[in-house]
Protein backbone atom coordinates (compact mmCIF):
# COMPACT_ATOMS: atom_id res chain seq x y z
CA UNK A 1 0.00 0.00 0.00
CA UNK A 2 1.93 3.23 -0.87
CA UNK A 3 2.01 6.24 1.74
CA UNK A 4 -0.33 8.52 0.20
CA UNK A 5 -2.70 6.12 0.77
CA UNK A 6 -2.07 5.02 4.06
CA UNK A 7 -1.26 8.83 4.86
CA UNK A 8 -4.59 9.35 3.61
CA UNK A 9 -6.30 6.60 5.38
CA UNK A 10 -4.87 7.40 8.61
CA UNK A 11 -6.26 11.29 8.11
CA UNK A 12 -9.99 9.92 7.14
CA UNK A 13 -9.69 7.15 10.35
CA UNK A 14 -8.51 10.12 12.87
CA UNK A 15 -11.41 12.63 11.89
CA UNK A 16 -13.71 9.90 11.90
CA UNK A 17 -12.72 9.03 15.31
CA UNK A 18 -12.18 12.34 16.87
CA UNK A 19 -15.97 13.30 15.71
CA UNK A 20 -17.45 10.03 16.78
CA UNK A 21 -15.54 10.99 20.29
CA UNK A 22 -17.08 13.99 20.31
CA UNK A 23 -20.51 12.99 19.96
CA UNK A 24 -20.89 10.28 21.93
CA UNK A 25 -19.34 13.26 24.98
CA UNK A 26 -21.92 15.04 24.23
CA UNK A 27 -24.58 12.48 24.72
CA UNK A 28 -22.94 11.42 28.09
CA UNK A 29 -23.27 15.06 29.41
CA UNK A 30 -26.47 15.29 27.80
CA UNK A 31 -27.97 12.03 29.50
CA UNK A 32 -26.31 12.98 32.47
CA UNK A 33 -28.13 16.15 32.44
CA UNK A 34 -31.46 15.01 32.36
CA UNK A 35 -30.60 12.06 34.91
CA UNK A 36 -29.77 14.87 37.22
CA UNK A 37 -33.11 16.78 36.40
CA UNK A 38 -35.20 14.04 36.79
CA UNK A 39 -33.79 12.74 40.18
CA UNK A 40 -33.99 16.26 41.45
CA UNK A 41 -38.25 16.54 39.94
CA UNK A 42 -38.37 12.93 41.17
CA UNK A 43 -36.62 12.66 44.33
CA UNK A 44 -36.72 16.45 45.92
CA UNK A 45 -40.24 18.57 44.25
CA UNK A 46 -42.05 15.74 44.58
CA UNK A 47 -40.83 14.49 47.61
CA UNK A 48 -41.76 18.38 49.57
CA UNK A 49 -45.03 18.26 47.49
CA UNK A 50 -45.80 15.04 49.42
CA UNK A 51 -44.40 16.55 52.65
CA UNK A 52 -46.70 19.43 52.35
CA UNK A 53 -49.75 17.52 51.98
CA UNK A 54 -48.20 15.71 55.14
CA UNK A 55 -47.93 19.34 57.21
CA UNK A 56 -51.44 20.24 56.08
CA UNK A 57 -53.15 16.79 57.68
CA UNK A 58 -50.65 17.21 60.65
CA UNK A 59 -52.30 20.90 61.19
CA UNK A 60 -55.81 20.08 60.74
CA UNK A 61 -55.61 17.29 62.78
CA UNK A 62 -53.41 19.85 65.06
CA UNK A 63 -57.08 22.02 65.03
CA UNK A 64 -59.78 19.26 65.26
CA UNK A 65 -58.15 18.06 68.36
CA UNK A 66 -58.06 21.66 69.91
CA UNK A 67 -62.04 22.19 69.34
CA UNK A 68 -62.23 18.63 70.99
CA UNK A 69 -60.92 19.76 74.29
CA UNK A 70 -62.66 23.00 74.32
CA UNK A 71 -65.87 21.22 74.24
CA UNK A 72 -64.60 18.04 76.25
CA UNK A 73 -62.18 19.48 78.34
CA UNK A 74 -60.45 15.91 77.60
CA UNK A 75 -57.18 15.10 78.92
CA UNK A 76 -56.71 12.83 75.84
CA UNK A 77 -57.64 14.88 73.29
CA UNK A 78 -55.27 17.79 74.71
CA UNK A 79 -52.55 14.76 74.35
CA UNK A 80 -53.10 13.80 70.70
CA UNK A 81 -53.17 18.02 70.22
CA UNK A 82 -49.93 17.62 71.62
CA UNK A 83 -48.69 15.26 69.17
CA UNK A 84 -49.76 16.76 66.32
CA UNK A 85 -48.76 19.68 66.47
CA UNK A 86 -44.75 18.17 67.10
CA UNK A 87 -45.61 16.17 63.91
CA UNK A 88 -46.35 19.62 62.36
CA UNK A 89 -43.08 21.36 63.48
CA UNK A 90 -41.21 18.34 62.54
CA UNK A 91 -42.42 18.40 58.85
CA UNK A 92 -41.95 21.99 59.12
CA UNK A 93 -37.82 21.56 59.63
CA UNK A 94 -37.94 18.81 56.73
CA UNK A 95 -39.01 21.38 54.42
CA UNK A 96 -37.32 24.03 55.14
CA UNK A 97 -34.13 22.06 55.04
CA UNK A 98 -35.52 20.91 51.24
CA UNK A 99 -36.24 24.01 50.09
CA UNK A 100 -35.09 25.10 46.82
CA UNK A 101 -35.75 28.95 46.28
CA UNK A 102 -36.40 31.82 49.10
CA UNK A 103 -40.05 31.99 47.82
CA UNK A 104 -40.29 28.58 49.17
CA UNK A 105 -38.53 29.27 52.59
CA UNK A 106 -40.99 32.43 52.80
CA UNK A 107 -43.69 30.72 52.92
CA UNK A 108 -42.80 27.81 55.09
CA UNK A 109 -41.61 30.65 57.43
CA UNK A 110 -44.53 32.52 57.82
CA UNK A 111 -46.86 28.99 58.07
CA UNK A 112 -44.93 28.42 61.40
CA UNK A 113 -45.50 32.06 62.39
CA UNK A 114 -48.93 31.47 61.98
CA UNK A 115 -48.95 28.19 63.95
CA UNK A 116 -47.07 29.16 67.12
CA UNK A 117 -49.74 31.96 66.97
CA UNK A 118 -52.50 29.65 67.17
CA UNK A 119 -50.88 27.76 69.61
CA UNK A 120 -50.08 30.81 72.13
CA UNK A 121 -54.04 31.27 71.38
CA UNK A 122 -54.73 27.54 72.10
CA UNK A 123 -52.89 27.72 75.05
CA UNK A 124 -54.55 31.17 76.78
CA UNK A 125 -57.92 29.51 75.75
CA UNK A 126 -56.89 25.92 78.05
CA UNK A 127 -55.48 27.79 80.89
CA UNK A 128 -59.07 29.73 81.02
CA UNK A 129 -60.74 26.22 80.61
CA UNK A 130 -58.40 24.52 83.41
CA UNK A 131 -58.48 27.42 86.22
CA UNK A 132 -62.47 27.49 85.26
CA UNK A 133 -62.52 31.01 84.57
CA UNK A 134 -64.78 32.74 81.88
CA UNK A 135 -63.55 34.17 78.64
CA UNK A 136 -64.91 35.14 75.48
CA UNK A 137 -64.83 31.48 73.54
CA UNK A 138 -66.34 33.41 70.15
CA UNK A 139 -63.35 35.70 70.27
CA UNK A 140 -61.08 32.80 70.83
CA UNK A 141 -62.53 30.84 68.17
CA UNK A 142 -63.00 33.60 65.37
CA UNK A 143 -59.59 34.47 66.21
CA UNK A 144 -58.47 30.77 65.84
CA UNK A 145 -60.24 30.62 62.44
CA UNK A 146 -58.70 33.39 60.94
CA UNK A 147 -55.23 32.07 61.90
CA UNK A 148 -56.46 28.45 60.40
CA UNK A 149 -57.15 30.46 57.10
CA UNK A 150 -54.13 32.47 56.91
CA UNK A 151 -51.92 29.05 57.45
CA UNK A 152 -53.68 27.35 54.64
CA UNK A 153 -53.46 30.15 52.61
CA UNK A 154 -49.71 30.19 52.80
CA UNK A 155 -49.70 26.32 52.48
CA UNK A 156 -51.68 26.51 49.06
CA UNK A 157 -49.13 29.22 47.97
CA UNK A 158 -46.24 26.84 48.97
CA UNK A 159 -47.75 23.77 47.27
CA UNK A 160 -48.15 25.80 44.15
CA UNK A 161 -44.85 26.63 44.29
CA UNK A 162 -43.71 23.25 44.07
CA UNK A 163 -45.47 22.46 41.64
CA UNK A 164 -44.46 25.06 39.20
CA UNK A 165 -40.94 24.22 39.82
CA UNK A 166 -41.75 20.34 39.21
CA UNK A 167 -43.34 21.68 35.95
CA UNK A 168 -40.44 24.03 34.87
CA UNK A 169 -38.09 20.66 35.53
CA UNK A 170 -40.19 18.53 33.46
CA UNK A 171 -40.47 21.23 31.03
CA UNK A 172 -36.45 21.49 30.90
CA UNK A 173 -36.16 18.03 31.05
CA UNK A 174 -38.10 17.27 27.73
CA UNK A 175 -36.23 20.52 26.04
CA UNK A 176 -32.94 18.54 26.58
CA UNK A 177 -34.38 15.55 25.24
CA UNK A 178 -35.35 17.28 21.97
CA UNK A 179 -32.39 19.19 21.53
CA UNK A 180 -30.26 15.67 22.18
CA UNK A 181 -32.40 14.13 19.22
CA UNK A 182 -32.27 17.11 17.05
CA UNK A 183 -27.73 16.87 17.53
CA UNK A 184 -27.96 13.02 17.42
CA UNK A 185 -29.58 13.47 14.07
CA UNK A 186 -27.70 16.22 12.60
CA UNK A 187 -24.44 14.42 14.02
CA UNK A 188 -25.69 10.87 12.23
CA UNK A 189 -26.35 12.68 9.14
CA UNK A 190 -23.15 14.67 8.72
CA UNK A 191 -20.97 11.36 9.94
CA UNK A 192 -22.32 9.63 7.13
CA UNK A 193 -22.06 12.60 4.26
CA UNK A 194 -18.43 12.88 5.73
CA UNK A 195 -17.15 9.47 5.21
CA UNK A 196 -18.73 9.42 1.57
CA UNK A 197 -16.87 11.98 1.56
CA UNK A 198 -13.38 10.96 2.93
CA UNK A 199 -14.60 7.50 1.05
CA UNK A 200 -14.25 9.98 -2.47
CA UNK A 201 -10.86 11.73 -1.28
CA UNK A 202 -9.53 8.13 -0.91
CA UNK A 203 -10.53 6.77 -4.21
CA UNK A 204 -9.44 9.57 -6.26
CA UNK A 205 -5.63 8.57 -5.50
CA UNK A 206 -4.56 8.84 -9.02
CA UNK A 207 -4.20 5.63 -10.65
CA UNK A 208 -6.58 3.32 -8.97
CA UNK A 209 -3.72 2.76 -6.59
CA UNK A 210 -6.71 2.61 -3.52
CA UNK A 211 -8.66 -0.44 -5.85
CA UNK A 212 -5.63 -1.75 -6.25
CA UNK A 213 -3.85 -1.46 -3.01
CA UNK A 214 -7.38 -3.35 -1.54
CA UNK A 215 -6.98 -6.23 -3.72
CA UNK A 216 -3.10 -6.71 -3.03
CA UNK A 217 -3.35 -6.04 0.54
CA UNK A 218 -6.51 -6.98 2.23
CA UNK A 219 -7.99 -9.40 0.17
CA UNK A 220 -4.90 -11.64 0.73
CA UNK A 221 -5.41 -11.36 4.44
CA UNK A 222 -8.99 -12.40 4.76
CA UNK A 223 -8.42 -15.34 3.03
CA UNK A 224 -4.93 -16.38 4.84
CA UNK A 225 -7.65 -15.62 8.05
CA UNK A 226 -10.53 -17.54 6.31
CA UNK A 227 -7.74 -20.94 6.02
CA UNK A 228 -6.75 -20.45 9.46
CA UNK A 229 -10.70 -20.24 10.73
CA UNK A 230 -10.67 -23.87 8.63
CA UNK A 231 -7.69 -25.39 10.16
CA UNK A 232 -9.19 -24.50 13.33
CA UNK A 233 -11.86 -25.90 12.64
CA UNK A 234 -10.02 -29.71 11.72
CA UNK A 235 -8.35 -28.95 15.17
CA UNK A 236 -5.15 -28.50 13.67
CA UNK A 237 -4.57 -24.97 15.58
CA UNK A 238 -6.20 -24.58 19.11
Amino acid sequence: MSRPIVRRFLIAHAVMLSLMLAVSGYAVFQLGRLSSLAHTAVRIDQKMIDQSDVLADAFLSEVRYAGKFTATQATVNYEQYKQFKEDFERCLQRLKLLATSDDQLQHLSQAGKYHVQYGELFEREVAYIRTKQPYAESRYAEEKNHIVDYLLREHEAFKSNLQNSLQQRISSIEEAARENQKFTLWATLFLASLSLILAYWLASVPGNKWVDAVRSQILPTILNLRSFMRWKALGIFK
